[in-house]
C-alpha cells in the first residue's frame, strides 16, 4: 500500500516536469547587468605541472568594482590559481575579496576557460553574510574578462528568467 502510494506522488511529480512533446525550443534565460570591475595584477609565479596541467598563480592586488546595485574596491587578499591544459588554454580558478562602500564584504569565485578571441568566460560564485547583499549567494552569475597589461577587466551579470 506504501509503495503504491510513493510511486503515485513520484509519478505525479514528474508529470509537473514534463514538456508537451509538440513543445518549442525553451525560451532563453535572460541577463541582468551587476557590475564591472578593473582589477590589478602583481607578477605571475608559475608553480610547475600537476594532474591536469600547468599551474600559475597570479597575484589579485586590488581594484574597484561598480554596478548598479553595488560598488567599492578590491582588497589584496587573493589570486587566481589559473590552469594552462595540454592544449595550452588558460583556465581561470580565482578566488578573492570585494569590499563594498559601504563595508560589505563579500568573497568571490571565479572559474572558465580562454576563448578564441582571448576574453574569458566566467562562472562567478559570491558569498556573503551582509543582510544588504545576501541576495547575491542565491544567483547564477556569468562574467566576461579582458586582459591588459597588469589588470584585467570583468563585466559581470546575473542570468534571470
Amino acid at each position: 500500500m506504501l509503495f503504491h502510494y510513493l510511486t503515485s506522488i513520484a509519478l505525479s511529480s514528474l508529470a509537473l516536469f514534463a514538456r508537451p512533446a509538440e513543445s518549442a525550443t525553451p525560451k532563453s534565460p535572460g541577463l541582468t547587468y551587476l557590475y564591472s570591475l578593473n582589477c590589478t595584477l602583481g607578477t605571475s609565479i608559475p608553480v610547475g605541472a600537476g594532474p591536469h596541467g600547468d599551474r600559475v598563480v597570479i597575484p589579485i592586488t586590488g581594484g574597484t568594482f561598480s554596478g548598479p546595485k553595488l560598488s567599492g574596491k578590491i582588497l589584496n587578499l587573493g589570486a587566481d590559481w589559473g590552469l594552462i591544459d595540454n592544449n595550452g588554454t588558460f583556465s581561470a580558478d580565482t578566488r578573492y575579496q570585494l569590499q563594498t562602500d559601504d563595508g560589505a564584504h563579500i568573497f568571490i569565485r571565479t572559474s572558465g576557460p580562454a576563448q578564441p578571441d582571448g576574453h574569458l568566460h566566467l562562472r562567478i560564485v559570491f558569498e556573503t553574510g551582509s543582510a544588504k547583499y545576501y541576495w547575491l549567494n542565491n544567483i547564477v552569475a556569468v562574467g566576461i574578462l579582458t586582459t591588459g597589461d597588469g589588470f584585467v577587466a570583468i563585466d559581470a551579470w546575473q542570468l534571470t528568467t
